[in-house]
């Protein structure tokens, strides 16, 4: 029978022996893997309570024959343990079944402890990877998240009056989260509406290798949030935004790009522009008829599949012999 447990350092030789075997880039996927994913299974021992379920955690699973068959990482959502995202799966040829075992174990254990929601996002044209959670494990497709690549900046707005975009303040979670809940396609509110907690700065945000910085655009007479804004780098070079945007103000998307390629500018003239688009909002389509209009790039389109805590009709999975390789894109 197979044998699942928390990654140690036993591990490390044979999980680079599997990824040498199912990656192209072994390298640089073996050390990810190995700096995010094994020292913090011991730091965790140390600050475990500090900030509960801040940290991810990765199971390997072994057959009878101490052959390591596929490993998963999985995360607790910032601010909501309840709410855990799957972060990255290896598994080796002919290992479905390991597969669904793996996610089973990870769904039996935190259920276990009151989370109640597991999600993941994939790109759209892993189909295998899609049977495997659909089919074997009783996820089901919620909606899609696309990557935009900013390749034209004729659109910026010259005049921006600053000061009505001010830097976020926790004080703000409560309408952030109300902004992002109201913005929700009502049949997505069940698995994707957020808490204002889960708006939270990170704690010791100083000591991360991610550099995030937020804003809110309000309106000069009333002072009600027109957006959220959410600007994530890691190397000072290439920019992920992410931003919430009601309908009704839509017109004002040109002026929110203009500020935030000018506030990234100040740090770094030459960078790359991502922009995350949620289509289970509200504005999805008119953010990407805009991204279309203005000739931005579509890199990648995801899949968010959901399994929720109540009962899944199974059906019938038919077999796979490759390897499984998903390693998670933060949006």
């Amino acid at each position: 029978m197979a044998k699942i447990k928390k990654i140690s350092y036993k591990d490390i030789l044979h999980i680079k022996k599997l990824i040498s075997i199912v990656c192209n880039d072994n390298v640089m996927s073996y050390r990810r893997l190995f700096f995010l994913s094994v020292p913090i299974t011991f730091i965790q021992n140390l600050i475990y309570n500090v900030y509960f379920r801040r940290f991810p955690e990765t199971y390997v699973i072994y057959d009878n024959n101490n052959y390591l068959k596929g490993l998963i990482t999985v995360q607790a959502q910032l601010g909501n343990t309840y709410k855990w995202q799957i972060k990255r799966l290896f598994l080796d040829k002919n290992s479905f079944d390991e597969g669904k075992q793996l996610v089973e174990y990870i769904i039996a254990k935190f259920g276990a402890r009151g989370v109640d929601t597991f999600y993941i996002s994939i790109d759209d044209s892993l189909i295998e990877l899609s049977d495997l959670f659909i089919k074997g494990c009783g996820f089901r497709f919620c909606s899609n998240e696309s990557l935009w690549s900013v390749s034209n900046v004729n659109f910026l707005s010259q005049d921006i009056d600053l000061i009505n975009f001010k830097p976020f303040k926790t004080s703000d979670n409560k309408k952030i989260s109300l902004l992002f809940n109201e913005n929700l396609i009502n049949h997505f509110k069940y698995s994707l509406s957020k808490n204002k907690d889960e708006f939270n700065d990170t704690l010791l945000q100083g000591y991360n290798r991610e550099t995030v910085f937020k804003y809110i655009y309000t309106d000069a007479n009333s002072q009600n949030i027109k957006a959220f804004i959410e600007i994530k780098t890691t190397d000072n070079k290439n920019y992920f935004l992410d931003t919430i945007i009601p309908p009704q103000y839509i017109d004002c998307y040109s002026i929110v790009l203009s500020f935030v390629i000018k506030t990234i500018m100040k740090r770094n003239k030459n960078f790359k522009l991502y922009i995350k688009n949620r289509k289970y909002l509200q504005s999805g389509e008119m953010l990407e008829n805009f991204f279309k209009e203005n000739r931005f790039e579509l890199l990648q389109n995801n899949v968010i599949l959901v399994r929720d805590f109540f009962k899944i009709i199974k059906e019938e999975t038919k077999n796979y012999n490759s390897a499984i390789v998903f390693s998670g894109f933060e949006f």
